[in-house]
């Protein structure tokens, strides 16, 4: 190489050294150049488009999170969710509860189930862009898929159901239904329309028919409708009932797994539980307690609906109610006519030293007694017990202050319940020294202290009187 030629290669890498820095510059600045769709959002009628930007604060993944949420919901928000005609919704658009709750559910449920979109990213020092776009045709189609899936086994469990309710299987067959309503539950807001071999199918409104159907096929029969029990706090009343199923030839048949729920629709007591009909199709439940005193009270027992319910989401609940309507719900009743045990009350009562000729106190006793507890009687000798209240209200000090008196009246109470049949006495209880206080005179400290005194009777003499076997 001669020195001409060695000369002129130095200065052409003299040169490229020169202008290096310059090549980086440019290129760096090439790489950061923001795209189009940066600087403006892109219009595409073939595509759902979402795009956002989140500022490099705070963690990598905690910006690049919330660009994409963004992204996405802004993406699900230029879908529009129409609300077929034939859909659940409309089925059910006097129902508040369903409405409200599905109607929400519906526009939230497209951007959780949103799937095959494209995602482009741009970012420098400070930003980070995110832009999501989805093909309308291909969602569309996907969405088609999905539904149709969701269509072809809901109307494979509503098949089931109907053949497992006309061969007497009726707790199997309702269980099928429950099944094909939570299949179509994502898809509340569209036509659920379906074709196949048998006909055509409106999924939501053929399968709430069916489940009336089978409803209508279970009678609730009570052995003993009506009862009349004396009231008392231990108890074991027997309630029994037979379920039976008319069969396609129309003869009844037993029916068995059909759970109940036994519950107070007039009164109050206590129940023992109650699972379901056994193979004879016959369920028993036990009064165990009285708790209300009136003298009507009825019970009613009813398909139990909490079986299906239990282990529900609160939204599959929600829609599985509409579908189970209770005014749908087999039932029969049970009339309770209850009679108090006969009481005869004495009543001794001593006033400021005085036997009281009225006894407004003792009257006051046994006025709570024959609302809560007895059939007062006058007949001594055939009452099943004898009640002896005694009460006593001694005056105590006067208390002066300036213009004024207040009076003191102390209160000692008693009562006992004896059985007549055994002459034991079964109950004793009551207290002293109960203070009645009022200005003006003993007689307004008087009825303080019968006020007092009754109540201190129903809190706490009461309670204890209603674990005696009375």
């Amino acid at each position: 190489m001669n020195t001409y030629t060695l000369k002129k290669l130095n200065s052409s890498l003299l040169f490229f050294l020169l202008i290096l820095p310059a090549l980086i510059s440019f290129s760096s600045a090439e790489a950061k150049r923001k795209p189009d769709w940066v600087k403006q959002r892109p219009a595409d009628p073939a595509f759902y488009i979402g795009r956002s930007m989140s500022l490099k604060q705070g963690g990598e993944v905690t910006y690049r999170t919330e660009a994409r949420n963004k992204a996405l919901k802004q993406l699900s928000s230029e879908i529009k969710v129409n609300i077929s005609a034939n859909s659940i919704l409309r089925q059910f658009e006097d129902n508040y509860e369903v409405k409200e709750e599905f109607e929400a559910s519906t526009y939230e449920s497209v951007e959780a189930t949103l799937e095959g979109y494209e995602v482009l990213t741009w970012e420098d020092k400070k930003e980070y862009w995110v832009m999501v776009r989805l093909s309308k045709e291909k969602y569309a189609m996907r969405k088609k898929m999905k539904l149709d899936y969701a269509k072809k086994m809901c109307a494979t469990y509503y098949y089931d159901g109907k053949k497992a309710v006309e061969n007497g299987s009726i707790y199997e067959g309702l269980l099928l239904y429950v099944q094909a309503i939570k299949t179509i539950k994502p898809h509340v807001g569209e036509d659920l329309t379906y074709m196949d071999i048998n006909g055509n199918l409106n999924l939501g409104s053929d399968i709430f028919s069916a489940i009336q159907a089978a409803f209508r096929k279970v009678k609730l029969e009570a052995d003993q409708p009506n009862y009349t029990i004396q009231f008392s706090k231990e108890l074991k009343v027997p309630l029994t009932l037979h379920a039976t199923y008319t069969d396609a030839l129309g003869d009844s048949r037993a029916l068995a797994n059909i759970p109940l729920h036994y519950y107070f629709t007039k009164g109050d007591g206590e129940l023992s539980n109650i699972a379901s009909t056994d193979r004879d199709g016959k369920a028993t439940c036990d009064i165990t307690r009285l708790i209300s005193k009136r003298k009507s009270q009825q019970i009613k027992a009813e398909f139990n609906l909490n079986v299906f319910l239990e282990k529900e989401t609160e939204e599959d609940k929600v829609l599985l109610k509409a579908f189970f309507h209770k005014e749908y719900l087999p039932h029969t009743s049970f009339n309770v006519e209850v009679q108090k045990s006969t009481a005869h009350v004495i009543i001794n009562e001593v006033i400021f030293g005085d036997k009281a000729q009225n006894a407004a106190f003792g009257n006051i006793v046994r006025s709570e007694l024959a609302q809560s507890y007895f059939n007062i009687t006058q007949d001594e000798e055939n009452a099943e017990f004898t009640v002896k209240i005694d009460s006593e209200f001694i005056s105590g000090d006067e208390r002066k202050g300036q213009g004024y008196s207040v009076f003191i009246v102390f209160t000692d109470f008693n009562i006992s319940v004896i059985d007549n049949k055994t002459q034991m006495e079964i109950f004793s209880d009551g207290f002293n020294g109960l203070r009645g206080m009022q200005p003006g005179s003993f007689e307004y400290a008087l009825k303080d202290a019968r006020k007092k005194a009754k109540q201190k009777l129903i809190d706490e003499i009461f309670p204890k009187m209603e674990k005696v076997n009375l």
